[in-house]
């Protein structure tokens, strides 16, 4: 880069006149197309992946590109790639339309016009590439399409606690479970909206939303209305109101998880408005959630008695949301959920961040329960009518996270009790040494008594 200058390609000595960093990957992103090129050939149905091999493995392929549209029968493939021997001119794309990659192969620089890759420099665009454009770019995927290209793991519920915690929520990896509802009740209670109608009176109330309305307070009997109705509903409520315990003995918390809460031996732990952080789960198919991470450095497992789920997680290097959020300069007006999932959603795995890592898409059936970590973004749609049940839970595996929450969020008998009563001699000494200790420095007149605590406790074998 030069002064206000910067380049999009990494082979422009003669424009900048300057030291040239060269990238360690493969191929550079830019965002739009070549307009003068000599074309090799059009390939359909091809990833991103098995582009870059492709192009890597001929020796007069300069680059390619794509426009920003999923194939209409492989979601991780767009609908055709062009790969070139030489660009001349390139059109920078403004609202995410096209996506060029151009090999970082020295021998090739010769065959690209340098000049065409000069732009301003713009911070924003350079740390988030893709604009979230929710421009109704393509019907809602079917089941068989987000299926296909579904790769993550499944295991047995049957796994321990310890082996679940050494192989997925250390190296914080999610992961699908199978069978952890086989014999739970509700496999038949909430086998499908007609079976969990009669369940409670029409007088009870759940947080909900209705037709376009948002989230709160709903009567059942206003829900059971928009159920019969085929009419937009969503139940997102905790378990913790009496009617909501009422569900406690129609499932258990799945075998791996079990005793792996840290927040579970805190009450009244995080507030009053998350509880327990326990949830049901009830939405006609076609509503879903926004692109977000989960609160309070929680990871979180849910567990689908009744239809299908469309879930995207993103790669832990896209830590901001909004980034993913339908930006109003390339936006249709006053974009919906379904908006959002026809465009930026189905073309997530189109988008490549960094290390080369791409979005999943999963597919969660019923009797899975997906397992994710805190620290990855995800949104989740529900393909057809769904009925479900999900907690988030503070993970021993982020373990600093979870106790700077514990610190910044809970009162003081909360982190009191959690050093002193339930982390083992190896827990307090990590707690020591983060940034969250002394945790008097993040609340005033706290441990009063911490001078009076015999420490040399600490060190004695548990």
């Amino acid at each position: 880069k030069k002064k206000d200058k910067c380049g999009t390609h990494l082979f422009i000595a003669e424009m900048l006149n300057t030291t040239i960093i060269q990238s360690s990957n493969a191929f550079t992103f830019h965002a739009g197309r070549a307009q003068a090129a000599s074309i090799l050939s059009i390939q359909f149905d091809t990833t991103l992946s098995e582009a870059k091999d492709f192009c890597q493995d001929q020796l007069n392929c300069v680059a390619f590109y794509f426009p920003v549209i999923p194939s209409a029968t492989q979601l991780d493939a767009p609908e055709n790639i062009t790969f070139v021997s030489a660009i001349d001119v390139f059109e920078p794309s403004a609202d995410d339309q096209w996506r060029t990659f151009i090999a970082s192969d020295p021998t090739k620089a010769q065959y690209v016009n340098a000049s065409s890759f000069a732009f301003e420099i713009n911070p924003e665009v350079i740390q988030n590439p893709y604009l979230a454009c929710c421009d109704k770019a393509r019907p809602i995927p079917p089941v068989e399409a987000i299926e296909a290209v579904d790769p993550l793991e499944r295991i047995s519920c049957d796994i321990s606690p310890k082996e679940f915690y050494e192989q997925y929520e250390l190296p914080r990896q999610p992961v699908m479970l199978v069978g952890c509802s086989e014999k739970w009740k509700a496999r038949k209670r909430w086998a499908s909206f007609e079976t969990l109608i009669p369940r409670f009176d029409n007088a009870t109330e759940w947080r909900a939303t209705l037709d376009e309305e948002d989230l709160e307070a709903r009567k059942w009997g206003d829900i059971v209305d928009a159920m019969v109705e085929n009419r937009t509903f969503y139940i997102f409520d905790s378990l913790d109101h009496p009617t909501g315990q009422f569900l406690e003995k129609d499932y258990a918390v799945p075998y791996p998880f079990q005793g792996g809460d840290l927040y579970g031996y805190l009450k009244d732990f995080p507030d009053g408005d998350y509880g327990s952080l326990r949830w049901f789960c009830v939405g006609r198919g076609g509503t879903g959630t926004d692109p977000h991470m989960d609160p309070y450095a929680t990871d979180a497992w849910n567990s689908l008695l009744y239809g299908h789920k469309w879930w995207i997680i993103y790669p832990t290097s896209v830590i901001d949301e909004e980034v993913l959020t339908c930006n109003p300069a390339c936006s249709v007006e006053d974009p919906t959920e379904q908006d959002w999932y026809a465009s930026v959603g189905i073309r997530a795995a189109l988008s490549e961040y960094a290390h080369g890592e791409r979005p999943y898409h999963v597919l969660q059936r019923p009797g899975e329960t997906i397992y994710v970590p805190n620290g990855y973004v995800h949104s989740v749609y529900n393909v057809d009518d769904t009925i479900g049940v999900t907690a988030n839970y503070g993970s021993r595996a982020n373990f600093e996270s979870v106790w700077g929450t514990i610190v910044q969020v809970g009162t003081e008998a909360h982190w009191k009790q959690m050093y002193y009563h339930v982390f083992d001699r190896e827990q307090r000494r990590r707690a020591r040494d983060s940034k969250f200790w002394h945790p008097s420095e993040w609340e005033d007149d706290v441990w009063e008594d911490y001078d009076d605590y015999d420490h040399s406790l600490e060190d004695e074998d548990e």
